[in-house]
């Protein structure tokens, strides 16, 4: 991105990113500026995990219903199976009444008649053999075909309880997602208060110098990120392909700063903080799971020492946030509600590990 769309992204990036602490300074409510800061800080780290804990909701209650359809599916079709067996029984029974009538016709009395027709005793054996592989061949056919109708109407049964189950289970999910709301929306009303706080201490926090240190290393990442979007080649996928350079993971992954946080969201125009990394990765033919406390688990886990620009850098255990890290102790990240994708200097207290996966 160039000219002033760069400006204002870097202004952005900066804006957003700058939470140094200031040496302590009296309120109007007798609160040190340091105090304030510090319940700032906690508390979006709860609206944090809060976030991260509906987006596991809302991915459950789509799991829930994917599964509901596939019950329903499923009790569709077996249905329709228990109505082929009901059919089917009911056509070979029509089958050995004809044939028990056809003797009838024919001028047989029914199967005594048969046997007492027979010429010697030979042929008496034989028939009376015929009519027992007759009669015990229909009942046979019959039978299996009861058993059959029997084990589809069972499964119908189980697949109705199953279904019964996954709506409770839904419904249970989607009570769980609202509470989880309103309890967010009580920590955001709190951290917007704090940061009102916040407000009034303008001038010490923009010169104190953790402020004046965190402006310079975002500054200075924000400016090696453009130059590495500036030389990164063109991904290109390549059938074979095992690996990704970090500077095209970087160089991709900034197209999309200051794109809205939201919940579930899988890109382009608005993510959670582990669909934006899933959406980044994918792009390169690289799959991660959906929930950041599951990517945590996927390729080799990196020191903070060694760290490269590309890897996932975790924050909390399991992790409830998931960031991709530029380079120069910054990572770029999707927050949280009513944030933008932004980039951070990486020096939060709950950072909890690193994973390379190119």
């Amino acid at each position: 991105m160039k000219g002033k769309a760069l400006s204002v992204i870097l202004a952005l990036a900066l804006t957003m990113t700058v939470n140094g602490t200031v040496l302590a300074a009296p309120s109007e409510s007798g609160m040190s500026l340091n105090n304030i800061q510090s319940q700032r800080k906690e508390l979006e780290v709860k609206v944090e995990k809060l976030d991260n804990q509906i987006e596991t909701m809302i991915s459950n209650i789509g799991d829930n219903k994917k599964e509901i359809s596939k019950t329903e599916k499923e009790i569709k079709d077996t249905s329709q199976n228990l109505k082929k067996a009901q059919d089917n029984i009911e056509s070979q029974q029509d089958l050995f009444n004809k044939r028990v009538r056809a003797m009838y016709i024919n001028g047989v009395n029914g199967y005594l008649e048969v046997l007492l027709d027979s010429n010697g005793l030979s042929d008496f054996v034989s028939r009376v053999d015929t009519v027992k592989k007759v009669v015990g061949f229909d009942k046979k056919v019959i039978s299996d075909l009861n058993e059959k109708k029997q084990a589809i109407e069972n499964k119908r049964k189980s697949l109705d309880s199953k279904k019964s189950k996954l709506i409770s289970l839904k419904e249970n999910n989607e009570k769980k997602l609202q509470e989880l709301n309103t309890s967010k929306d009580k920590q955001n009303q709190a951290v917007e208060n704090l940061k009102r706080q916040e407000r009034m201490y303008a001038a010490q926090l923009y010169n104190s110098p953790e402020s004046v240190n965190s402006r310079n290393v975002v500054k200075s990442s924000m400016a090696n990120i453009q130059q590495v979007r500036n030389s990164a080649p063109s991904y290109v996928p390549s059938r074979g392909s095992t690996s990704t350079s970090s500077s095209s993971i970087v160089a991709y992954a900034t197209n999309f700063l200051g794109r809205p946080y939201q919940w579930g969201g899988n890109g382009p125009d608005a993510f959670d903080c582990s669909g934006f990394t899933k959406y980044v990765y994918a792009h390169f033919g690289i799959g991660l799971p959906r929930i950041a406390s599951d990517q945590q688990g996927v390729g080799t886990s990196v020191s903070r020492g060694d760290l490269q620009p590309g890897d996932l850098v975790f924050f909390g255990s399991p992790a409830h946030h998931v960031g991709i890290y530029v380079g120069n102790g910054c990572y770029i990240h999707a927050p949280r509600t009513g944030d933008v994708i932004k980039v951070s200097p990486l020096n939060r207290s709950d950072y909890s590990g690193a994973r390379r996966v190119r």
